[in-house]
């Protein structure tokens, strides 16, 4: 099925308005980079692409503000800011692939969660294409300006499951004079913790702080439970963090390294087609236990409470499952095969009130939204 690919957000509010009419199952797409993400859309009658909406609409370098097509590939956002000495301050897998809708819908984010928070930190406005034949602008082009954003936080992760993005206008950071990176490697899990616990309660504001089981810091040629602290800024900083954090291997040129943890989901998935990768959200606390949980690879953002589990089948799952229950943690099947994305459970189940009526919520905002339920129809884990 070749895929539609309207060339102006009026045209692609036209097609979505065109199928809502004649109730047909429309799956919606960037670069379908991140495919084996999440649930698997149900049977659409037409794919409908946002690849021609890539163009840079504005861009005011001195207001750190920029406006660019949903459609445009994420890597060339950054490049364009770069010649500027500006960034995206985010850093999410599948980067030379990934379109920017794709990364807003998916609330793909990478090692800089940390300093700079996710989509939700750095969007200042969107528009999106509704199922009626809408265009609905949401905030702006101001970085303080905060009215409407609301409706455009329900589309940043919805998977396409409500709207199609169109535009995206995001808060620009400076890129660092430099950056340098700290590596401790630690043979005991609880050393570890206790240096990123020392890390967090200090002066020091690094860019990314995680932390990489054995398996997984072995991939990328290191030994142990590896604690990896990325810092930015004038030379008289990064002396700072070299003296503050004492007894750390530095690498002066990280960007590889970075690029590999960042790209370490990507790099596990095509390698082990039949693997999983569960995203369990703890307390800073409830890293440990997760890690000691993982007998494979497992990259953790240490200083966000996040962490990515890769398991070579779905055998291990249950386990996380159960744990994650009993703990009260947040875990979602983040990639996996069609075969497993088809028939398991892919988002823990409410084990709680409050998580049961979170969950009606978001049904309710589909119903709002896509009251035929025709637009990725459950695309969202499985669920939605």
């Amino acid at each position: 099925m070749s895929a539609i690919t309207p060339s102006s957000p009026e045209e692609m509010a036209e097609v979505l308005a065109t199928a809502a009419s004649d109730k047909r199952r429309v799956c919606l797409i960037g670069k379908n980079s991140k495919r084996l993400m999440a649930g698997p859309v149900t049977a659409p009658n037409a794919t409908v692409s946002t690849s021609r909406l890539r163009r840079i609409l504005q861009y005011e370098p001195n207001d750190l503000t920029i406006s660019v097509g949903a459609g445009l590939p994420f890597a060339e956002l950054q490049a364009t800011l770069a010649r500027q000495h500006q960034m995206i301050a985010l850093d999410p897998p599948f980067t030379s692939e990934a379109t920017v809708g794709g990364v807003v819908a998916t609330n793909s984010n990478g090692p800089m969660r940390r300093g700079f928070g996710t989509a939700r930190d750095l969007i200042i406005g969107m528009t999106f294409a509704a199922l009626e034949g809408k265009l609905i602008k949401s905030g702006g082009m101001v970085v303080k300006n905060v009215a409407g954003l609301d409706m455009a936080k329900l589309l940043i992760g919805s998977f396409g499951t409500l709207a199609a993005i169109t535009t995206v206008n995001f808060r620009v950071h400076s890129l660092p004079e430099e950056t340098r990176s700290f590596l401790f490697s630690f043979s005991d899990l609880d050393r570890a913790t206790e240096k990123r616990d020392t890390i967090l309660r200090g002066v020091l504001q690094p860019m990314a702080i995680d932390l990489l089981s054995p398996v997984a810091s072995a991939r990328l040629g290191f030994r142990g439970n590896l604690l990896a602290i990325r810092a930015g800024g004038s030379r008289a900083v990064l002396n700072r963090y070299a003296r503050e954090l004492d007894g750390a291997e530095i690498l002066s040129a990280d960007a590889d390294f970075w690029q590999q943890t960042r790209e370490f989901t990507p790099e596990f998935m095509k390698r082990n087609p039949s693997g999983v990768v569960l995203r369990i959200s703890t307390t800073l606390n409830g890293i440990s236990k997760v890690l000691r949980m993982a007998s494979g690879p497992a990259v953790s953002r240490a200083g966000s409470g996040v962490t990515y589990v890769y398991l070579s089948s779905w055998q291990s799952v249950p386990a996380f499952w159960k744990a994650a229950q009993e703990n009260g943690w947040s875990a979602v099947v983040e990639f996996a095969s069609d075969e497993i994305r088809q028939s398991k459970e892919l988002w823990l189940p409410p084990v709680s009130a409050g998580r049961e009526n979170a969950f009606d919520m978001m049904k309710r905002v589909k119903q709002l939204f896509d009251p035929a339920n025709i637009l990725n129809v459950s695309r969202l884990y499985g669920r939605i």
